[in-house]
Order: structure tokens, then sequence, then C-alpha cells
């Protein structure tokens, strides 16, 4: 009863800023897409009553409504041709019925994306966006993480959390979120609430870790040592990195390292679940050599597995591909292949162009270690997507739209300084200098 009435409360606060302006309708939306408030409660009304598609419409609406300039340019084309690919492989596919479910909710994610895109116009809102993803997305997680840490640690967690899926897709999702909890931190005046976002980031990380996922085990280890050597106060870095080590390590058991030896072992130990992936993505290329056009339809590579499968079901039925990559190459052919890396090029090309243009403007640092994180949280995507198939979750496509979005707020924000260089700048903005 408690936590209805807290999620009850919630909705009408956010119902009441919602109507203020459509940014705050958009947070109300990525509150609730990544919160996913019918988990939380018993009522059948939260089920039935299809929140997040009322709220994304009241988005939409109002958005057009406010008059906001559309953007239409090379990477708004890249994104549109992909969605074209995806659309043509779902109206084409033999497995039309499963996949069209799943591409009305893929649109729907790029139409906010591209709300984003309209609406995230400074970085005050940038940040605001990320805060509300973070928080909303880590609460289960990272309040389970803390809970096995403190009660259970080296035990193996692989329950799901909604948003992400079974144990690869939550630590991938988790570790995703570990670069946006450091920006955070580090954009943030209070030291509470610096010290908040750390102990949450600590929580997401061993949430991660606590399911044993290999591919997410590479990730950490990545986001870890990238994240020192990017850094430019290295020895406070590495602080940091070995107190959270102190922490993590000494609670995970045997077990979990036997794991995470056999990402090199699979073959001499005949790990079936490591060879079972090569065995999928093996599927994957015949699937992409009947149909290497439009695939075999948007997200079907399970519907269409057991008619690929040469393996006589020794892996099971229905299996999922286990590789972003070699799913969309599946499912989407080589055109759409071809445009997602693109799009992924993109995303990460609008990061590095932002550390360039703010190079020579210190005072505008924080844009640079926005570009970071982000950066960052992609290339977990790249490792840890590598063994899972999450091309298509909407943190994901929502990272990609904000590394478009933080790349105009740089445009927007150094061609303000050339204008009024003589001026000081305002000292709440110098908040995350």
């Amino acid at each position: 009863m408690i936590r209805t009435i807290f999620i009850l409360g919630l909705i009408i606060t956010g119902t009441y800023y919602a109507l203020q302006g459509p940014f705050y309708a958009l947070l109300f939306y990525l509150w609730d897409a990544y919160f996913r408030p019918e988990d939380w409660t018993w009522l059948d009304f939260f089920k039935i009553g299809n929140l997040s598609f009322i709220i994304g419409a009241y988005l939409v609406v109002v958005t057009l409504l406010s008059g906001r300039k559309f953007i239409l340019n090379g990477r708004i084309v890249l994104i549109a041709l992909f969605l074209v690919q995806t659309l043509l492989s779902t109206l084409l596919s033999p497995h039309y019925e499963y996949s069209w479910p799943y591409w009305k909710e893929f649109l729907k994610i790029n139409v906010i994306g591209y709300v984003m895109l309209l609406l995230v116009d400074d970085f005050l809102k940038f940040r605001m966006v990320l805060l509300v993803i973070a928080l909303s997305s880590s609460v289960e997680g990272a309040k389970q993480g803390w809970l096995y840490l403190l009660t259970s640690p080296g035990w193996p967690n692989t329950n799901p959390l909604p948003f992400l899926g079974d144990n690869n897709g939550v630590a991938v999702g988790m570790l995703m979120l570990v670069p946006i909890f450091a920006l955070l931190a580090q954009t943030t005046s209070r030291k509470w609430v610096r010290s908040s976002y750390w102990f949450l980031l600590i929580g997401v990380v061993y949430r991660a870790l606590s399911t044993y996922s290999r591919g997410g085990f590479l990730a950490s280890c990545f986001l870890g040592s990238t994240y020192w050597l990017k850094s430019r106060r290295k020895i406070r870095s590495l602080i940091v990195l070995l107190a959270m080590l102190i922490i993590i390590i000494p609670n995970l058991p045997d077990s979990f390292w036997a794991r995470m030896h056999t990402i090199g072992t699979y073959q001499e130990e005949q790990d079936d679940s490591a060879l079972g992936r090569l065995h999928f993505w093996q599927v994957a290329l015949l699937m992409a050599q009947a149909h290497p056009i439009l695939g075999v339809g948007f997200n079907a590579y399970n519907a269409a597995y057991d008619q690929y499968d040469f393996s006589q079901g020794r892996y099971g039925r229905s299996r999922s591909v286990h590789s972003s990559f070699f799913g969309v190459l599946a499912e989407l052919g080589c055109p759409g292949l071809a445009l997602f890396a693109i799009i992924l090029f993109s995303a990460l090309h609008s990061c590095h162009r932002v550390s360039k243009i703010v190079a020579t403007h210190p005072e505008l640092s924080y844009l640079k270690c926005a570009a970071t994180s982000l950066t960052l949280s992609l290339f977990v995507f790249l490792i840890g997507g590598s063994f899972l198939a999450f091309q298509y979750q909407e943190i994901l496509s929502h990272y990609i739209f904000l590394s478009f979005v933080l790349e105009d707020i740089a445009m927007r924000a150094t061609t303000e300084l050339a204008k009024v260089s003589s001026h000081p700048l305002d000292p709440d903005f110098l908040v995350y200098k």
C-alpha cells in the first residue's frame, strides 16, 4: 500500500510539471520509461492504463505546439534511413507478426530521441535528462547491488531488471550508467549529493559484476582502466578506483573468477555457454546469406532460429543471437548493419568533436567531461553488446541522440563565448566547470 501511494505521488507530481512545458513532459516520460512504475505496484491500473503511451503522445503534441524548429541534418538522415530499413525488414519478413510489436516500440524510442534533440538545448537540461535516466534506471539495480554486497557477498544475482532483461543485459545496462554517475558527481557543488552519486555508482558496479556476466566483466575492466587513463587527476582517480576495488574484489568468490577464467579457455573446457554463442553467430551468418538485403525481420532472430539451426536443437529452441552486431546483420541484412555501424561511429565522432571544440575553452571543460562519459558508455555497449542482443535497447538509442545533443550544445556555447568574450560568464553556469 505504501509503495502504491508513493508511485501515485510521483505520477501526480510528474503530471503537474509536465503541464508546465514540453521539457518537463520529456522528463516525466523518461522517468516512466526507465523506472517502470507498473512493476512497482500490484494495481492493474498501471499495467492496462498504458501510462507510457499517454505521456509520450502528450509530449509529442506539446512539442509540436511549442513551435520548435525542426532539425534535419546528416545524422538525422542516417537514423531515418535506419528506421526505413527496419520498417521494410519488418513488413517483408516471414515473421511479420512477431516483429511488428517490437518495431512499434523501436519507433517510439526514436521519436523520443528526436524530441530530445529539439528540447534539450543547454547543459542544464542535458544534465537533468541524464539525472532522470540514471536515477530512474538505477534505483532497483543499486539497491540490489548494495543488498548483495552487504548480506550475500559473492552470490550470483541473476534476477532480471524490467527494462534490461536477463543477467547479461543487466550487466551492460548497469555499466553504461557508471560514467553517467561519475559525470553527475563531477558536476555538482554539493558534497552530500556527490557522495550519493558515488554510493549509487558502487551499487550498480557490484550489481553488474554479481550477474557473473563475462561480457560485463570485460566491459568493467575496460571502463576502469580507461577512466584512469583519461582522468586529468590520475592520483585521485587511482585512489577512487583502489577504494572501489577494496570494497568489491574481496567479495567476489572463487566461483566468480573460475567463470571469468573461461573467457580464454572455453574451447579446452568445452564451455557450452561460450560454444553456444559461436554457434548462434554462425546461424546469424546463415540468415544473412539467405536474406542479405533485409534480413529475417526486425528483432526476429529468435523466431527464425529453429529454421536455420544446424545443430538439431543442441543449444535449445528459439535461441537468442547473443551479439548485437550479428543480430543486426541477421535481422536487417548488410545495409542495416552498415547503417547501424555508421550511426554508432557518428555518435562517438560527435563526442570527439565536443572535446576538440571546447579544447581552447577551459571554462567549458564540463562539456568535455560529458563527452568522455558518453563515449565510455558507448564503448561499454561495444564490448558488452558484442556478446548480447542489446542493439535496440532504449538506453542505447537515447545515448546516441544525447551525443548529438551534446555536440549542438558545445557549438552553441562556443559561439556564445565568441560573442561575449569580453564579459564574464554567469557564476551559476560555472558550477559545471
